[in-house]
């Protein structure tokens, strides 16, 4: 008897499932959109908009994606537009287009161990992005708990070519030798000098005297994935 009504019971359940499903037949099933693309950057003021704009959905956890789709690397195959170029650290944890949610052909980025510009080749990859390349925004992103920086205010001497990179990082951070408990400041100090040493190029100054480029010096917080840009 008991088996009956709990079979009766499952039978009702089931129907009445089946009955809210097909109640309405010719109704639409909403199917939610994927937004891989974003409006394009015209304007250095576009393009800083568009990266404050991607660290804030990478930040609350509402990223988009855009640029990341199989279209995307077919239309950036023959050529790349960049919108921003970014001089970032080598650091693994900080992953440029991730932390601006930027996608494929979005920004050209240039890394190096302590994201510093004082050398031909690191200076030459700014120069292509600016002339060659056209980008409209460039950003010098320094980082917390960078090792480079971290390297170069600390009193012990490292050789060969680490010592070297540690050695024009310092340059730059002097006053922070043996001064642990700067290195934010001394993080945040050489990458403003990075942006001044960028801007002291007649070209580039030029750019942006014209409107046709920004170039800023911004930090990333490794604890919280917010980037703070000045």
């Amino acid at each position: 008897m008991k088996k009956n009504v709990f079979l009766k019971v499952i039978t009702l359940l089931t129907l009445g499932v089946s009955l809210s499903m097909c109640k309405n037949p010719s109704t639409p099933v909403k199917e939610e959109t994927v937004v891989t693309e974003l409006p394009p950057v015209n304007t250095p003021e576009e393009g800083l908009a568009a990266l404050k704009a991607g660290n804030e959905r990478y930040v609350s956890e509402h990223p988009l994606f855009p640029h990341s789709n199989h279209k995307r690397v077919e239309e950036t195959a023959p050529h790349q537009n960049p919108f921003a170029a970014v001089v970032g650290c080598s650091d693994s944890r900080v992953p440029v287009e991730l932390i601006f949610d930027q996608g494929v052909g979005d920004i050209f980025v240039i890394r190096t161990a302590g994201n510093n510009v004082n050398c031909d080749l690191v200076m030459g990859s700014v120069d292509y992005a600016i002339e060659h390349l056209g980008v409209k925004v460039l950003l010098v992103l320094g980082h917390g708990s960078c090792g480079g920086v971290t390297g170069a205010i600390s009193e012990e001497e490292e050789g060969g070519n680490v010592g070297k990179l540690l050695g024009t990082i310092r340059q730059d951070v002097t006053e922070y030798v043996g001064k642990p408990d700067s290195l934010d400041v001394a993080i945040q100090k050489h990458a403003h000098i990075q942006v001044e040493r960028i801007l002291s190029y007649p070209h580039v100054a030029e750019k942006v005297k014209k409107g046709k480029l920004i170039v800023k010096q911004a930090y990333y917080d490794v604890k919280t994935g917010k980037v703070t840009i000045n």
